[in-house]
Order: C-alpha cells, then structure tokens, then sequence
C-alpha cells in the first residue's frame, strides 16, 4: 500500500536531490572567489557539478529510506491522518540524513583525522532540515493526490458482451 501511494515521491526525490546538489555547486561557484571560477574550464565545472550531483543523490536516499522506515513502522496500514504521516516522513527523512552524516562524521574521528568533523555535523544541520522540508512537500502531495482522486464509475450503458 505505501508503495502504491509513494511510487511517484521514489522516482522524483533522486531528480531533486541531484538537483539541489547540483544547485549548491552554483551558488559556491557564483559566490566563490572570482580567480578559482576564472580558472575552471568545461570539463572542470561538469566533473563539479556531477559530484554535488551524486552527493544530493547520496542524501536522497538516505532521506528516502529514512522516511519510508518511519513512516512504515509507525503507520504500517497507513491508519493514520495525512498530516501525521507528512510529519513523520519529514522526520524520518530528516533523521535519515542525519543517521548518514553523523557516520560520516564518526570514520574520520576513529582514524585520527578528526579536524573537520564539527564542521560536518553543523554541515548535516542545515541539509537535513532542507531533506525534512522536501519530504514533507512530497508527501504533502501525495496525499493530497490520492484524496482527490475519482472514485471509478460504472458506465451507464450495458456493454456489449453482458447483453450477447
């Protein structure tokens, strides 16, 4: 059943989160310094904004799984209010991100290069609250979706093979 509601939010959520990785490439690249964007040829601002690509691709399914966990463990039959469930796939997708972050954040501290992790966590703050926000989005329409959708008619006419 929640594969049938959220099937849309599987095939979308990957797009948006290469996009939006894709869009923090652009705005370090328009706000950045002036000389490094001078130096950077096609094939370098591609390589780039392939790799924020797969970083955004990365957090979306992390957020995905950490949503549809949530969600699927706390309203298995899907019995609850639409708005619980937007609140709790924006948790869990929230929750997902942070879970993918904060291992990140632990491998460097167990081998001993341990200067950036602040950083890092701070970092995963900010994108699990914009992951949180585009799930609940998601979900928002989903449900919105699925509760106005037609109910299917019988067609007022016999059909020809019930009347042969």
């Amino acid at each position: 059943m929640m594969i049938h509601r959220y099937w849309r939010i599987l095939l979308v959520a990957p797009v948006i989160g290469f996009l939006l990785g894709a869009g923090v490439f652009g705005v370090i690249a328009l706000g950045g310094n002036p000389f490094t964007r001078t130096g950077q040829s096609a094939g370098d601002v591609v390589r780039a904004i392939l790799n924020y690509g797969a970083v955004g691709l990365v957090v979306s399914g992390a957020a995905l799984i950490g949503g549809f966990v949530l969600v699927g463990c706390l309203d298995r039959h899907l019995t609850k209010s639409s708005g619980t469930r937007t609140a709790l796939a924006a948790l869990g997708a929230a929750g997902g991100v942070l879970i993918l972050e904060i291992v990140l954040a632990i491998v460097p501290e167990t081998v001993g290069n341990s200067g950036w992790s602040y950083l890092l966590v701070i970092i995963s703050l900010v994108v699990a609250s914009v992951a949180g926000s585009v799930a609940a989005i998601l979900v928002h329409w989903a449900e919105r979706r699925e509760r106005t959708r037609p109910d299917r008619v019988a067609h007022p006419l016999p059909s020809a093979w019930v009347d042969f």
